[in-house]
């Protein structure tokens, strides 16, 4: 579902990837947005981080947390970004499963998650709706999906053409969710900086 040659231009931009993350803000915005989708602090989860990256959005969900029976699956087609990640989020004492692939794998066949992740990914995918789809085959009922898009802003035309990524405004990507099975959909803008400009959050069940 993914365009297969990001892999390779994700792996050689993994080594600064998280400090740009962070520069721009991201990683704050992830943390409101996780707080705001009001996940239990004190119960284990099984969590699937879907294009992890380096992990900024898996470490914005235990920033809080008080839980260390949370088993977290790392999906992502970058195996740069996923070493990154893995060693970043060692030390929180959360059993990892790193999974080399992308949204649609069968490699989680028959596999479901209490809480997805799902950070400025979808943008990625040549059906967004049907990669939507699948992460909601992989949610358990009364689950939640976490998401992060980006939306248009002039700002981000190179960064679009650069990574060849979509960008949509929160309707039409409430109508994406929509129309992939999810309701329960609540929209969250990201409340300062770049991210506030050029992305937005979304909690969907």
């Amino acid at each position: 579902m993914v365009h297969a040659d990001l892999a390779d231009r994700y792996d050689h931009a993994a080594p600064k990837w998280g400090d740009v993350v962070s520069k721009l803000g991201f990683f704050e915005a992830y943390v409101s947005l996780i707080r705001k989708a009001n996940v239990g602090a004190d119960q284990g989860a099984r969590v699937l981080d879907a294009g992890c990256g380096t992990g900024a959005m898996s470490q914005a969900f235990l920033t809080d947390r008080i839980a260390p029976t949370d088993e977290i699956t790392l999906l992502d087609n970058s195996p740069a970004m996923l070493r990154i990640a893995s060693s970043k989020l060692r030390c929180f004492h959360t059993k990892l499963t790193p999974v080399n692939d992308m949204i649609g794998t069968d490699q989680l066949r028959d596999q479901s998650f209490e809480l997805i992740l799902c950070a400025h990914v979808i943008e990625h995918c040549e059906d967004p709706i049907a990669a939507l789809s699948w992460l909601r085959e992989h949610l358990s009922p009364d689950g939640k999906l976490i998401l992060a898009v980006s939306k248009p802003h002039w700002c981000t035309a190179l960064v679009r053409w650069k990574w060849r990524s979509a960008a949509w405004h929160p309707q039409q990507v409430r109508d994406m969710l929509l129309t992939a099975g999810f309701n329960k959909i609540s929209i969250h803008p990201h409340e300062n900086g770049p991210p506030s400009r050029v992305s937005c959050g979304y909690v969907a069940q």
